[in-house]
């Protein structure tokens, strides 16, 4: 995230409360397609509350605003959850980042990979990584 970040206070609807946001500038426009052209808001209050269908601060599923601020480093790695699992984008096993129910983040490479746990025989459990693909119907 750059280094011209602004925070501010705004209300967010679905928590129905005031919300410390992160507000980095767009970069520069250099002919790099990859870029966002607007500013990209980080909400710094993201966590278990946030699931509603859209986040109404990015208008995007609340998965996308997760893994904004996973990417931004703007929360300390010690205040994630996270869970031990094989990353399906470089195959390191390492700690990913989880964002909700559903998705977590590598912060090896910046995948942000589906997850879940399965239960073994007796008190054991693995943690399984994916890749969502659609089936088509």
């Amino acid at each position: 995230m750059s280094e011209k970040v602004e925070t501010r206070k705004t209300y967010c609807t679905h928590c129905q409360k005031e919300v410390l946001v992160a507000i980095s500038p767009a970069a520069p426009r250099s002919g790099q397609a990859n870029l966002p052209d607007h500013d990209e808001v980080v909400c710094l209050d993201f966590g278990d509350k946030c699931d509603g269908e859209v986040c109404p601060l990015s208008r995007f599923r609340p998965v996308v605003m997760g893994v904004r601020l996973a990417r931004s480093g703007l929360r300390d790695a010690g205040d994630w959850k996270t869970v031990r699992a094989q990353c399906e984008g470089c195959g390191q096993v390492s700690e990913l980042e989880v964002v909700d129910m559903d998705h977590a983040y590598c912060t090896l490479c910046g995948t942000t990979n589906t997850w879940m746990v399965l239960a073994l025989d007796e008190d054991g459990e693995v943690v399984v990584t994916g890749r969502r693909t659609d089936t088509g119907g």
